[in-house]
């Protein structure tokens, strides 16, 4: 106390305490917390769930190296580090407790990445961290080779389309199908993912290794498929054989292609003879046969 009963002003900080308040490392939150000790690489001692590893400890949390691996967004408390997750696995909801939750190969909601820009469509799955169409038709409802879980590789697409080659490429137009809007070309019938089956390199044993013959042709309709019925080939316009076909409503003439001696044809529209090459589909019931992309 001083003369006249004044207080002397004191400090309640230790000579070393100025230096706590400014020290580097405490401040870039390298400090380890009171979850654990860690050993020198920084890896807590009682180590991460399966498929995740912890990254250093940081303010507030942030994403971790640029390393190929997804990472959480947010750090864990008590000194944790962001989420690394191994291959296919994400921290999407940013939660470390529950570690690396979403397995963004086969996640619908989060395919690939995490967010709604990755959520796939109503008629849509994730395989291998893409969507893919569930039907097989880019209307979304498939006709022929039901139900879907019997036959998940190929599909009989009902569509409208002008005179086009089954072997074109997909033109983008978007969806469409016998009632719904018409299709640029044959191929733009099958959904994301999928294709007019036996178009190069994969020929007619992409049809033949997952129908029989007597699978094939009682399908309700008539599904072209991208090969001739009585030879495979030439694919054109103007030579050729006709269109092979899959449905009951195909025009069987004992072609070779797909099946010896069993291969059926699209048939005629409007006395024209539809090939391979140079088809078109009008009525009801008619349509292409889609594969699924490997």
């Amino acid at each position: 106390m001083l003369a006249g009963g004044a207080l002397a002003a004191c400090s309640l900080l230790a000579p070393s305490d100025a230096y706590y308040l400014t020290d580097p490392a405490r401040l870039a939150g390298g400090a380890s917390g009171a979850s654990g000790a860690r050993d020198e690489g920084g890896a807590r001692d009682e180590g991460g769930a399966a498929g995740q590893v912890r990254g250093e400890s940081g303010a507030g949390g942030r994403s971790g190296p640029d390393t190929g691996a997804t990472t959480a967004g947010e750090g864990g408390a008590g000194g944790d580090g962001p989420l690394i997750c191994s291959a296919d696995l994400a921290d999407c909801n940013r939660m470390a407790e529950d570690g690396c939750e979403v397995d963004l190969s086969s996640s619908r909601e989060n395919c690939g990445g995490c967010g709604k820009g990755y959520a796939c469509a109503a008629d849509q799955l994730c395989a291998h961290g893409i969507c893919l169409s569930e039907s097989g038709c880019s209307d979304g409802t498939r006709e022929g080779f039901l139900p879907v879980s019997s036959w998940p590789r190929i599909a009989g697409c009902t569509a409208k389309w002008p005179r086009g080659s089954l072997r074109d490429a997909k033109s983008n137009g978007g969806a469409c199908g016998f009632e719904s809007a018409v299709c640029n070309v044959p191929a733009d019938a099958c959904g994301v993912g999928w294709h007019v089956c036996a178009i190069p390199p994969f020929g007619p044993t992409e049809v033949s290794s997952q129908a029989t013959e007597e699978e094939c042709n009682k399908q309700p309709g008539a599904y072209a498929i991208a090969v001739g019925d009585q030879t495979c080939e030439p694919c054109t316009t103007t030579t050729g054989a006709g269109a092979a076909c899959c449905g009951a409503a195909c025009v069987q003439q004992n072609g070779s292609c797909i099946y010896d001696g069993m291969t059926a044809w699209f048939g005629m529209i409007n006395n024209y003879v539809n090939r391979c090459g140079a088809i078109e589909s009008q009525w009801e019931g008619r349509g292409v046969l889609c594969c699924r992309s490997p």
